[in-house]
């Protein structure tokens, strides 16, 4: 079964040590950043599945770095739980504002960090399987879309490409007009391919295309 990885986000280098061996007794994957930039580039690097944030750091605070990795489409659907002494109700709601999924208070009770951490990868899981299934559903109806629409004129296609060489068969064809045969022929079946890749959406996958743009991979 595969570890879930936390990452740890704290300034206090004994802090940082405490919650990793916590943690690594409860059999997760731990990675640790000293700072909040350090934070946001192991974040986007390691893609962890939830994140302990300290929010009183140098530099910048644990409200910028949530507040940076929320506005990240790689990063904001990370789940962040505040690590803090605040106790002050402005600092707790600041957090939700800006996305956080919980907080817990120094010093913090560990059964408690347990059982909110758990909640949280829990929650994250269960999103995550609804995104995998809308995101099958969606290219299966893509593909259903795609052999309506294109099975008509890729007929159409085949029906005359194949005339047009029995009307130059008695004529014996000349190598440029066999090898260009040849080529539509093998285009025809690459499209019949995809068509029925798209019937199947196990086995694809989004990458970035270009910009925002994304575009389904197939597996072989």
């Amino acid at each position: 079964m595969k570890k879930s990885k936390i990452l740890v986000i704290d300034d206090n280098n004994l802090n940082l040590r405490m919650i990793e061996l916590i943690l690594q007794n409860y059999n997760y994957n731990v990675i640790t950043a000293i700072s909040g930039m350090a934070g946001i580039k192991a974040a986007q690097e390691e893609e962890p599945d939830l994140i302990l944030l300290d929010i009183m750091m140098p530099e910048i605070d644990g409200f910028e770095v949530c507040e940076r990795l929320k506005a990240n489409t790689d990063t904001q659907d990370i789940p962040i739980i505040f690590l803090t002494s605040k106790t002050d109700s402005e600092g707790i709601v600041k957090g939700f504002e800006l996305g956080a999924a919980d907080y817990v208070t120094r010093p913090f009770n560990r059964p408690e960090l347990m059982a909110r951490i758990k909640t949280h990868l829990s929650l994250k899981e269960s999103r995550d399987k609804v995104i995998e299934l809308e995101r099958k559903n969606s290219i299966l109806a893509m593909g259903t879309t795609t052999n309506h629409e294109i099975n008509q004129p890729l007929t159409v296609l085949t029906v005359n490409l194949f005339l047009l060489k029995e009307s130059l068969s008695s004529q014996s064809p000349t190598q440029q007009q066999l090898a260009c045969f040849e080529k539509m022929d093998a285009s025809i079946m690459k499209i019949k391919e995809l068509l029925v890749k798209y019937q199947n959406p196990v086995g694809t996958r989004f990458e970035t295309y270009s910009g925002a743009s994304k575009m389904v991979v197939f597996e072989d």
